[in-house]
């Protein structure tokens, strides 16, 4: 569900997800431009046939097709920029995907880094057969010690990163102490089809949790604005499955 925004939040951030339900950690929708019909008029423009008529069940018919058959350049002429506050360790996995992504992050040379820091509900234990991948945690994880083992570090670093700033080093050095999970922001563009392949590779089994949430909340606010193409996308991903 979408959530208002707080009122610090500028009106064209007004679509706004929180995936990790912390009120700091956001999805924000800042603009798109295009459509589906926009994605039908650049397929059938390589046969003169692209046209301002209204979207219809024939078009419907070939964004699947477009799909099924992995034509994907149609998809292409258009874009969705969200606003992304996450923790670092969660754009560090989504900044891989660069082909048909534009990113602008804060940057801590620039401004100080604010203490907004990422704490777990729930910590999970690695997975035994898979080295990149946790489980929930059964009661041998003591997750009260857990939590204040990663409270006190993070508490730690981010006072030696402000001490830091106090003897006069500069912001660039003094951020090295930083941990991975302090928030950073960025502006995230992405045209549908390289939206698509980040959903399927990042709104997976094998993908961390937590960037999971962010997956989804990015597909929640854009699947209205491409309703025919996520509706295709998502049946023919099911086929796949069965």
């Amino acid at each position: 569900m979408i959530q208002p925004a707080p009122e610090s939040v500028p009106a064209p951030l007004a679509a706004t997800l929180y995936p990790l339900s912390d009120g700091v950690g956001a999805v924000s929708l800042v603009q798109h431009v295009g459509d589906d019909k926009m994605i039908v008029n650049a397929a059938r423009v390589s046969f003169g046939g692209d046209s301002a008529a209204p979207l219809s069940k024939r078009d419907e018919k070939l964004i699947g097709y477009l799909l099924r058959e992995r034509h994907g350049s149609p998809f292409e002429h258009n874009l969705i920029t969200f606003k992304v506050v996450c923790p670092i360790f969660v754009d560090r996995q989504m900044v891989r995907h660069r082909v048909g992504v534009s990113k602008n992050e804060i940057s801590g040379r620039y401004v100080e880094v604010a203490e907004r820091v990422y704490i777990p509900s729930q910590f999970r234990q690695q997975a035994k057969s898979n080295r990149q991948a946790s489980t929930e945690a059964d009661e041998r994880l003591d997750q009260h010690a857990a939590a204040e083992l990663y409270r006190s570090a993070w508490e730690s670093a981010y006072a030696a990163y402000q001490a830091l700033l106090s003897l006069g080093v500069t912001r660039e050095q003094a951020r090295g102490v930083l941990p991975q999970a302090l928030y950073t922001e960025s502006y995230y563009t992405f045209n549908v089809r390289s939206l698509l392949h980040f959903l399927g590779l990042r709104d997976h089994d094998g993908a961390q949790y937590e960037t999971r949430l962010f997956a989804r909340a990015m597909c929640e606010l854009a699947e209205p604005l491409f309703p025919v193409t996520f509706a295709a996308w998502r049946s023919l991903n099911e086929a796949h499955e069965h």
